[in-house]
């Protein structure tokens, strides 16, 4: 009899471990910042989740070289150009919900449904405020002026931030004013392009430069946890002319077309959208919310006033190629 009973206690626990929800991200973002995400989510839909974490190109190609095989449900990275790149080769599956084309904008979203956008970030200008006047600064296209000469930091041209950017200017402003705009963009370089965005804010605090173009996360929660005041003459300004607002990206996902764990993976992306993920990445993160009236946290407040560029991301998207070569044409390292 103990021994039927211990078999059957042994079937029980393997049937359940079987038989346990799952869920496999291929995620380009950094875990630190999914896993109060990931938390609320398994606690809240008793699914597992498994996470790969890689640069998002390696996450795209491992997923190709997979095919039919692959482990993968969803993909989540930073930037359009990343979830385009995505869709080109084929990896995602188009998903009809209503919970995410209701709750997410259109212009965040694949006009076909391959991708979605879940969170925001701004392209802002951070600034010296003891050697620049807040009412020198005008729009991206301004940074071409000569005012500007050995005074703009920047990360390098093959950074798809920077590529989106460019990508946005040429639906603003057209092809030929980029060209333009890039020959004095890139002789007002106060320096070699070299690091990351959170690199050209700490050489802005350094005098290394004047003015630095990042993305607003980086700057907001660098000035969150400057507790020694190293930043406090280092601020933020929204670029803004008559032709182009603010510069606005997402971070996303999509479904993988193999996806084992259809279902799952979208009670996901859904819940990346609900009320309680959108303060998540506000409040943690420093993205903005890609839902309206969400609460922020008091330094994204101090920096929420600010009009969005409407352009609609999938349109963006599909310039990616065109932007890097008349970077690349221009001198753009």
């Amino acid at each position: 009899m103990k021994l039927l009973l211990i078999f059957t206690h042994l079937f029980i626990f393997i049937a359940q471990s079987f038989s346990k929800e799952e869920l496999n991200l291929y995620s380009a973002r950094q875990e630190v910042l999914m896993r109060p995400l990931i938390k609320l989510f398994e606690d809240e839909y008793k699914i597992n989740v498994n996470i790969v974490s890689a640069k998002a190109n390696q996450l795209i190609n491992r997923i190709v070289q997979e095919g039919e095989y692959t482990n993968a449900d969803i993909l989540l990275t930073t930037d359009v150009g990343r979830l385009h790149v995505a869709k080109e080769k084929n990896i995602f599956q188009k998903i009809d919900t209503t919970t995410l084309t209701n709750l997410i904008p259109s212009n965040y979203r694949d006009k076909d449904n391959y991708w979605f956008g879940v969170s925001l970030r701004a392209r802002l200008l951070v600034y010296n405020r003891n050697s620049i006047n807040k009412s020198d600064l005008n729009g991206y296209i301004d940074l071409a002026n000569d005012k500007w000469k050995s005074k703009i930091l920047v990360r390098s041209s093959s950074n798809v931030y920077n590529q989106s950017l460019i990508s946005a200017m040429v639906i603003k402003y057209g092809e030929e004013e980029v060209k333009k705009f890039l020959k004095g963009f890139i002789s007002n370089f106060a320096r070699k392009p070299s690091g990351g965005d959170r690199d050209q804010i700490r050489a802005v605090a350094a005098g290394e430069g004047d003015l630095a173009l990042v993305n607003s996360y980086y700057f907001l929660k660098m000035k969150s946890q400057d507790n020694e005041k190293k930043l406090d003459h280092v601020v933020g300004y929204f670029p803004k002319d008559n032709f182009m607002q603010t510069h606005i990206n997402i971070s996303g996902a999509g479904i993988i077309k193999n996806s084992k764990n259809k279902e799952n993976a979208i009670k996901f992306l859904e819940f990346l959208v609900s009320n309680e993920a959108q303060k998540i990445y506000a409040e943690v993160n420093f993205e903005y919310p890609i839902r309206k009236n969400i609460e922020l946290n008091r330094f994204m407040k101090k920096y929420n006033n600010f009009i969005k560029d409407d352009i609609n991301l999938s349109d963006l998207a599909k310039l990616n190629k065109k932007s890097i070569m008349l970077m690349d044409i221009a001198g753009w390292q």
